[in-house]
């Protein structure tokens, strides 16, 4: 009589395959993105900072760009 041995190791699957591309694919953009948020962008470290706008929390103010045509 002869045992057929069968292996329990699981293999890659295609779908195991597919998520760790995809997860590399992941951490590779986070990756990036962090190495260019440190980074200043090229002219801009001379520069002066730009004053933001003045708020205007009056409700008709708010409400003024509506009325325009």
């Amino acid at each position: 009589m002869t045992q057929i041995r069968t292996s329990n190791r699981a293999g890659a699957t295609p779908l195991g395959v597919a998520a760790g591309f995809l997860g590399a694919f992941v951490v590779a953009s986070l990756a990036i993105q962090l190495i260019r948020g440190a980074q200043p962008a090229a002219g801009t470290a001379m520069q002066a900072p730009a004053r933001p706008a003045p708020v205007v929390a009056h409700q008709a103010a708010l409400w003024d760009t509506l009325g325009k045509p």
